[in-house]
């Protein structure tokens, strides 16, 4: 994350009323980035990403899937744990097909284990 001293030094050539705006927003913004609460198919907090949660197949190495809800494709899905989620775990997982507009599709070798990711 940039600090504010560098954003100041990129704002510096602008004019004053419209450095001091920009330099206020960055101000703010910077340490004010946040996930936000897990819950299933929610946006994060600032970020342009959502929280999803499914639960591994009760049969190790079957391929399951979770939907996402972005109408879109994910790019990438990072394992979180919740803090207010007993039973949660991170759990190896293996990416069975490409995702899609609609699914994740993954396979696990534990079983019937509540995982929760940020997608975005």
């Amino acid at each position: 994350m940039a600090t504010s001293g560098f954003v100041d030094a990129l704002l510096g050539s602008l004019p004053a009323d419209i450095k001091k705006a920009m330099t206020e927003a960055f101000r703010y913004v910077l340490p004010n980035g946040r996930f936000g609460p897990v819950s299933h198919q929610a946006k994060t907090e600032n970020f342009q990403a959502y929280y999803v949660q499914g639960v591994t197949s009760s049969v190790a190495n079957t391929e399951f899937s979770i939907v996402h809800g972005m109408g879109r494709a994910p790019y990438v899905a990072i394992p979180v744990l919740p803090l207010d989620y007993i039973g949660v775990t991170f759990v190896g997982l293996t990416v069975t097909r490409i995702a899609d507009s609609q699914r994740l599709y993954l396979r696990s070798a534990s079983t019937s284990a509540t995982v929760t990711l940020y997608v975005e």
